[in-house]
Parts: structure tokens; sequence; C-alpha cells
């Protein structure tokens, strides 16, 4: 048995002394029990940046093994020339007795090897004493130190420093964490050092006059809301806490200014992205393996039921412990289970919906952000009115109702001569039954115009009205997400303008590029539909197929797929109403976008399909429609690598744009993209360039400069810089597109890995071929892992990696990819018909290094095509030297 927290070991129930180092190697082997740990990462694990020879490590083992007993053999086995593997199974039990104290401090000792600080008092109650509060002994300042004395405990230190420096690197002031100022790793007693950022949430509790109960519910609520945006910043940087609880979360007060929240202890932490530390130049953090073996480090109150059924933690995990932390607070009691019947606690139906969709036992069910809960808190006093009105509103209906309905009793003699003369009246008066209709939906479609621009004057516009104070400064965009909560119960008496308002706000977030909003927004349209009973009606399948569509642009992991079945079910329900009308257009729309990611002759056939539907001019398409799919149409013949024929079409849009909507209209910087594109792929690179320098700043503008528009401009430039020879000014554009595809589409989108691919690809061409090689091998990872292995981007970022590994003469690592790359995948891809030029040159170059003259023989006058003037310089000397070695 082996005790992490003592750090001992004992065999058939006797302790057994061993030292420090064949300890660690058990602990090791032991968090990866079953698997082969090599000896470069023990070394690295037990040896930290200290160059040893092998014969400590095989002393350690053999050491190991006879403390073990006479099976230790059999136990920690050899695999030969790689590392060991323990061979038995291994039981892992939690104990939630308090820890003994680890350190013999005492108040008024001096911090040991910061002997101007004194400790002052013990904090936390695990009993360990292990983190302590200390005074400078010459100014009024304190700090926060934290002890550890064994490896496992220098684990946690490290990794809280790692986490740390991430946050501070991605998020700069806005860190949601406690700032740790120095540490020591180098001699015993290790520490952090920290600043004193104020009483942990259940000290401050306990400090309270009147105690937490005291205290209004809306500051209660506030605090919370804090709390929920500090965990979004975290886990923007793409850290999760994994152990949120009051005892992690401090507060610091300051008069006459709201409490301060702040995140503590990230020595349990997660990255969500493996390859994060190495993207920010931050090393030593997390050994590898150590992320797998910290899932057990939480504290089981605040568990989510799917990581205590050995799920591993993603960021619903942290959602889970504040949703408890909500019901905690809002009960005014820190210590309170979210037990059966917890909603008789909560008087505010609000506040009740709020912890059930944090809290929620299946995580597909869970509020899907930290940030989506803090909008909602913050937005409580809104959505209490909205829903008050929501209420009167249907109480008004309902007596106006019942005064119609003792109107009408008391002339029964009406009723009689309606029935009497239905006859004559279906019989004589169509015409006027008609007119009866046309008057009704016209009077629906009124109260529904009236209903919205209340919404959008109150609820929209009205939240970033200077005069409401809080809001001055928000973005319409901000206050759309905030509003958004409002929608349904302004509108539960009316749930088909609800639907109509959501799917508004689905089509603007998907404009911006917040795919993530807009899902949600689309999923809230379609439960308003069914609410209404309008789930079949021509206006929820078109609120479906812009679902189809906007799943396909966002090209993110699984976004395709669920595309394909959205579109998929949907011609099924419309039958052969499938390839006419409007919502033949938008059907044919929604399959061209998803054959442009996988299959351009589909895409290309549907685009054809809905300009033929647009020439019979369904009810309700515009010109502007079949506009924006002759551009569309323009994009795919680039794709096809038919750059020729979509120059001119691209052209032709770009000017009827610019005449019916002006030159700075969306659409119109849009199609000018577009045309710059072209050019590129006609090879006019000094107009392309030109262009695309000249339209930069219009679109950043107009869209923002993490809009994936502006993001595809700074693709363009990239590829004309690029092939230019402009490295630097290559790279500066392809991080542009990286950095602002992954803030607002997400790490693994298509957009992301495309923008880290170029990057690491030109970054190949320079002296930083090394990192260029990272940011490829991490692009190559993520888009296996997200899309596959058959995905064409996978198959280009494949090929880029195996060119730069021959660039960095790796030509067995180069060989093994490069023979897996598809050539019509990847000239689809980049709409280059001859792209397998660049693959045959690279295979070349390998041939040349081995010597292999079949090969290279072959495969040299497949390479012709880069004699002609138009080939970039740093390709046409690679080929060069290729015919003077052969």
């Amino acid at each position: 048995m082996f005790d992490e927290a003592a750090w001992n070991l004992s065999v058939a129930g006797r302790p057994v002394e061993l030292e420090g180092k064949p300890l660690q190697v058990l602990h090791e082997l032991l968090l990866s029990a079953g698997e082969v740990v090599t000896k470069a990462e023990l070394f690295d694990a037990v040896w930290p940046s200290v160059h040893v020879v092998e014969a400590s490590l095989t002393t350690a083992v053999s050491k190991l093994r006879g403390a073990l007993g006479e099976g230790g053999a059999d136990i920690v086995q050899t695999v030969p020339r790689i590392g060991y593997r323990l061979a038995v199974p291994v039981e892992i039990e939690q104990l939630s007795t308090p820890l003994a104290p680890r350190f013999a401090f005492a108040p008024g000792d001096p911090v040991p090897g910061r002997p101007q600080w004194v400790l002052e008092e013990a904090l936390g109650n695990s009993g360990a004493g292990d983190v302590w509060r200390a005074r400078h002994g010459k100014v009024d300042e304190t700090r926060v130190f934290k002890f550890a004395d064994a490896p496992d405990r220098l684990r946690s230190l490290r990794r809280e420093v790692a986490l740390f420096r991430l946050m501070r690197n991605v998020l700069g002031e806005r860190r949601p964490c406690v700032d740790l100022l120095e540490w020591n790793f180098d001699a015993a007693p290790y520490f952090i050092e920290a600043a004193d950022a104020g009483q942990d949430m259940r000290a401050w509790a306990g400090a309270l006059d009147s105690g937490l109960e005291g205290l209004p519910l809306e500051r209660r609520i506030a605090l919370v809301a804090e709390l929920a945006r500090a965990v979004a910043g975290a886990h923007g940087a793409g850290v999760l806490h994994k152990d949120l609880k009051p005892a992690n979360v401090l507060i610091e007060t300051r008069p006459d200014a709201p409490p301060v929240v702040r995140l503590a202890d990230f020595g349990s932490g997660w990255l969500i992205d493996q390859d994060t530390l190495d993207l920010h130049g931050i090393s030593g953090g997390l050994p590898a393996g150590e992320d797998e073996a910290s899932t057990r480090s939480d504290t089981a109150a605040y568990r989510a039921p799917e990581v205590a059924s050995g799920a591993a933690p993603g960021m619903a995990a942290d959602i889970y412990a504040l949703g408890l932390i909500l019901y905690q607070m809002t009960v005014g009691d820190l210590d309170r289970p979210l037990a059966a019947g917890w909603e008789r606690d909560v008087a505010d139906p609000l506040v009740r919906e709020d912890i059930a969709l944090a809290a929620a036992g299946d995580p597909a069910h869970r509020l899907e952000s930290a940030a989506l809960l803090a909008e909602r808190l913050e937005t409580l006093e809104e959505r209490r009115k909205a829903r008050a009105a929501a209420e009167a509103e249907a109480e008004r209906r309902e007596a106006e109702g019942r005064r119609e309905e003792a109107r009408a009793a008391r002339r029964p003699w009406i009723r009689l001569a309606i029935g009497l003369g239905a006859v004559g009246l279906v019989a004589t008066s169509t015409a006027a039954l008609v007119a009866v209709n046309q008057r009704n939906e016209a009077r629906a479609q009124t109260a529904a115009a009236e209903a919205s621009y209340a919404f959008l004057v109150d609820d929209l516009l009205g939240q970033t009205n200077p005069l409401s104070g809080a809001a001055a400064d928000e973005t319409l965009a901000a206050a759309a997400l905030r509003a958004r909560s409002t929608v349904d119960a302004r509108f539960a008496r009316q749930p088909e303008v609800a639907a109509g308002l959501h799917l508004s706000l689905a089509t603007a977030f998907v404009q911006r590029g917040q795919y993530d909003e807009a899902r949600r927004s689309f999923g809230l349209a379609a439960a308003a539909y069914e609410r209404a009973g309008l789930k079949d009606s021509p206006a929820a399948a078109r609120a479906r197929l812009l679902h189809a569509r906007a799943e396909a642009l966002s090209a993110q992991p699984g976004g395709l797929a669920k595309a394909k079945a959205l579109t998929e079910a949907e011609r099924r329900r419309l039958g052969s109403a499938a390839d006419r009308g409007m919502l033949g257009f938008h059907l044919a729309q929604a399959e061209a976008v998803i054959g442009f990611f996988e299959d351009l002759d589909a895409s290309s056939a549907a685009f054809a399909r809905a300009l033929a539907i647009a020439e019979t001019r369904p009810a309700g398409l515009s010109d502007r429609d079949i506009l924006l799919v002759r551009q569309q149409q323009a994009v795919v013949l680039m794709r096809l690598g038919r750059p020729a024929e979509a120059l001119p079409l691209a052209r032709r849009v770009a000017a009827d744009w610019a005449k019916s909507l002006g030159p700075d209209h969306a659409n119109t910087l849009i199609a000018r993209q577009h045309l710059a594109q072209a050019r590129l792929m006609t090879g006019d690179l000094e107009t392309a360039l030109v262009e695309g320098d000249a339209l930069l700043p219009v679109m950043t503008e107009r869209f923002g400069r993490n809009s994936r528009y502006t993001l595809g401009l700074q693709s363009t430039r990239y590829e004309v810089l690029a092939t230019l020879g402009r490295y630097a000014e290559a790279a500066e554009a392809a991080e542009a597109v990286w950095k602002g595809a992954e803030i607002s589409q997400g790490r693994r989108a298509h957009q992301t890995l495309v923008g880290l691919n170029d990057l690491g690809a030109v970054l190949c061409r320079t002296d930083e071929r090394r990192r260029g090689l990272r940011h490829l091998d991490q692009a190559y990872r993520a888009s296996r892992e997200g899309f596959g292995d058959d995905y064409p981007l996978t198959h280009v970022i494949r090929f880029y990696l195996g060119e730069c590994l021959v660039l960095d003469r790796r030509y067995s690592e180069a060989k093994q990819l490069l023979t897996q790359v598809d050539r019509e995948r990847v000239g689809g891809l980049v709409g280059d018909a001859a792209w397998g030029v660049m693959l045959d040159l690279a295979l070349a170059e390998i041939a040349a290094a081995e010597h292999d003259q079949v090969a290279l023989r072959q495969l040299l006058p497949r390479l012709s095509d880069l004699t002609r003037p138009n080939t970039p310089v740093f390709e046409r000397r690679r080929h060069e030297r290729l015919v003077r070695s052969g």
C-alpha cells in the first residue's frame, strides 16, 4: 500500500523504509498502472532538470523491487529498451479523514528561506498545516505561502504555477486567479508565494455580522455571478479548475467598492488542450500522464455525477460545482447539499431554473458555459420584469376572454343567427371568408411586429442605452446575449414571436462567427416553434435549414455531421417538394455549403439547383438571394481549380453588390474579398495584395478583427505574401487567423487549424523551423481528433508537417507521413489540380537523401512545372538543388 498523503509504503501490512527516488518511481508507475512508462518520462519526473546516468534509474528500480519482496521483479516489469511497467492490478481508495499536520510550523516562525516574512496564521481546514498567511517584518503587508514536502505535493505546486502563468499570458489583467509572486522548487520545504487576496468564501461568510443568510439575496447572487465570470475566464484560457468549492473562492472586500472574487488553488487544475503550455513557452508544469492522474484530486461534495462515475472532467464539471454553490449561496448555507426536494428551499422561480440548469445531473442538459450562467444571474432583474409583464399580459388576455364569454352568453340570439346562416355564408361569401382570414392574419402579423418592436426597443437597444447606467458601455452583441434570456418569458403567450426573434438572433450570431451562441439560439427557436404547435410549419423548416447551413459553415468538429442529419431529415419531411419553392431553395443552399467542405462536385450541383429554383421566382425570393448564390458559386469554382472562370463572375458579383447596396456594405466587402482570392489564384499577386491591404482595415472596422470574413481576407494575404517570399509578414497574417479564429470559433474549428497550419508552414521556411514543427504537430493532432484522418484539411496539414520534416532532414518520419497524403483531397481543398507537384518535390528530396536513384529518376520528370517563371523562389531553389544532385 502506498499512501500518497503520508508518502510511505507498506508491504504485507508493515511499513518499509525506502529512499525518496525509488518511491517517486513507484508513484509514477502507479499513475500509469498497466501501461509502459518510458525511461525518458521517469527521468523527467524523478530527476527534473538534472542530468543523470541511466544507472541511477536502474538502481532506483532495483531498490523498489527489493522493498516489494520476492515478487518485486514480477510487479515492476522491464520493457526492453523502452522502460518499465507495473504489471499488477491497482486499486485506489480515497480517504476523507483530515490530513495529519505535515509541518511543525507555529505562528511567529520565519518562512523557510524567506526570513523577512513571519508566519501569522494557518489557513484552510484540511489539517495539513501547509497553507499560511505571513506578514512582512518591516512593512505592513501580508502574503500567503503554500508549502510542500514531498514529490506529490510539489507536483501540485508546479501545476498551479504553470496554470497561473498560462492565464497571465492569455488573459493579462483580466486573469481570474490569485497572483503568484514567487516560488521555490529547488529545496524542501518547497513553496509558492501568493498575493493575499482576501478570505475564502467560508471565512468571509463566517465573518458577516448577521451571517450569510442575513446578507441580501441580490448581493449573494451578484457574488456568484462574479464567480461564474471568473470560471468563464479560466475556461477561456483553456484551464479547468476541477476543485471548485467555497474554500477555493477568495473574496476581497474593499471600502466603497464591490467585493472582488478570485479563484485559488489550481493544484488540481487541468488543461483543455494539453499543447497550450508549449505554445506559450511554459515548461516544467505538467509532466506527461499527470492530467489523467489529477482527475482524482477534486472534492467529493462538489464533484459532478459523471466525474464520480469515472468520466474525465470537462467544463461541465466546473459548471455543476457553480450550480451547487449558487444553491448554497441562495439558501444562505454553504454546507447544505443539493438533495432531493431542494427546489422547496428556493422561492424565486428564475433562480430555481438557473440552479437546475447549472447543476443538472446529465451534463448534456447543463448550461453550455459559465459565461451563460453569469449572464443569466446578471440579468435576473430584467428577467423578473419580463416574466411579470408576460404574466400580466396573460392575465389581461384571460380576463378579456372571460368578459367576451359573458357578453356572448347574454346574446344567445346572435349565436342562433350565425348557426342558421352558416350554409348561406359558405355558399355565397367565399370571398368574404378569404377577406376575414386575411384580416386575421394581418392582425396577427401586426401584433407580432408590435411585440418584436417592443423587444428591440426595451430588451435589446435598451440594454445599451447610456441612461440605463450600468450597461452604458455594453456593445450591441453583448446586449443581444443578455436580451436573449428574456425572450421566452416576455413572449410566453406568443411562442411564434419568440421563435422568430430567436431565429433572428441566431442568424446574427452566425454572421459574427459566434457559432456556439447561434447553436443555442437555433435550439431555442425550435423549442418555441414546438410550443406554438408549428413544428411542421414552413417557418420552422426554414429555421432548421438555416441551422444546418450554420453548422456546416462553423467547420467545427461534429458540425458537418449535424448539418447532414438536419438536411437529410428535412429532405425526407419535404418529400416531392424538396426541390422547389423557397424551402427547396434553402435546402439546396444548405446542401451546397455541406458539399463545399467534403464534395465539391455535389456542392456545385446543389448551387446549380438553387439557381434553377430561383428562376421559377418562388414567393419570398429576392434578387439579393440570387446574387448571394452566384457569389458562392464563384467560390466553388475557385475550389474546383477553375479560377479563370471564377474571376469574371467574382468581378461581376462585386460590382452588382456595390451598385445595389453601396461600396461599404457587408456583402460588397465579402465579394471584394473573393475577388482578391480569384486574382491570387490566377497569378495576379501584386494586384491581389494591393486590394487585400486596402480592404483589410475596412473589413476589420465593419466585421471586427476576429470575424471569419476578416480572417478569410487575412488567409488570402498570407498566401500572397508566402508566395512572394515575404515570410515574416505572412507569419503575422497566419497568426492573426489562428488566434482570431480560436477566439471566435474555438480551438479546433476548421479556420483555426488552417491558420495554425499556415503559421507552421511558413515558419518552416525560416530559421524558426522547430517552432513551425510544434505548430504543425499540434494542428495535425487536433484535425485528426476533431475531424478524422480522411478529412481534407487533415491531409493538407499532414503534407505540410511532412514537408517541414524534410526541410529539417528527418526523412524517415517525413516519408511515413507523406506516403499517406491523398493528392485529390488536398488538391480539392487548395483549389489547385496541379498541387501534386509539391508532394512529388518532397518525395524526391527524400529519395535523394536515401540515395534511392530509382525513385528519384521516376520523380524528377514530374517536377517540370517547377521550372516555370511563376514558381516561388523557395521551391525553385529546392528543385535546382535536386537536379544538381541527381
